[in-house]
């Protein structure tokens, strides 16, 4: 199971074709338009909330969700960073691809981090290959599996976007729940206990 879904998530699914839908829609109004970054990042433009909407309203690399935190706290990534040598111009780093839904947390700790060719797949969050990368564990914390645990770049992403903190742990803890009371709303002594049961939470979480 992907590790940044609850079982009341949705599966994030055809990722890129969704992606490529919100480039088309920016040439469409933008002809000129080349780095999709400038479009999609602005708080103020349509395209952003499309951008939220292609990946479930989800962080693509801890799973926080709109529900947790506001869309003007997710911010739009360069998953290889826009000084990697591959890039002339910091406009060539916007295309669609290279672009990733992360909350302020993932970003900002991500920073310039440097994607390796060779883990490009592993760590890439719109292909499926992520999903055998990291898993929860039975307390939901955020790990490296047995497949990746020697695997140094993996380790260092890992703990360079600080993926086993518990913060990440109780956001996924909060979703759950909310989750829940979503589907018990008619029972109002569980939905009213689930909800102090969150407040609990919720105070620990914004003491991190």
């Amino acid at each position: 199971m992907d590790y940044r879904r609850t079982k009341y998530c949705p599966e994030l699914v055809d990722i890129k074709e969704k992606k490529k839908k919100i480039e088309a829609l920016i040439k469409k109004e933008h002809p000129h338009a080349q780095d999709m970054h400038t479009y999609i990042s602005d708080n103020s433009e349509k395209y952003k909330l499309k951008f939220v909407q292609a990946y479930n309203g989800k962080c693509a690399y801890c799973g926080v969700s709109i529900d947790l935190i506001k869309k003007n706290e997710f911010e739009i990534d360069h998953f290889l960073y826009e000084k990697f040598p591959k890039f002339k111009t910091k406009k060539e780093a916007g295309y669609i691809e290279n672009l990733i839904l992360a909350c302020h947390d993932c970003n900002h700790n991500k920073s310039d981090f440097w994607i390796n060719e060779d883990c490009y797949n592993a760590l890439y969050p719109d292909e499926k290959e992520m999903q055998k990368t990291f898993f929860r564990d039975e307390q939901y914390y955020i790990c490296i599996s047995d497949e990746y645990k020697d695997d140094k770049s993996i380790n260092e992403f890992y703990d360079k976007v600080r993926l086993g903190t518990e913060l990440h742990r109780l956001d996924y803890l909060l979703m759950n729940i909310i989750g829940l009371q979503r589907k018990c709303q008619e029972n109002k002594d569980l939905y009213a206990g689930l909800g102090k049961i969150m407040d609990v939470i919720r105070e620990k979480r914004n003491i991190i």
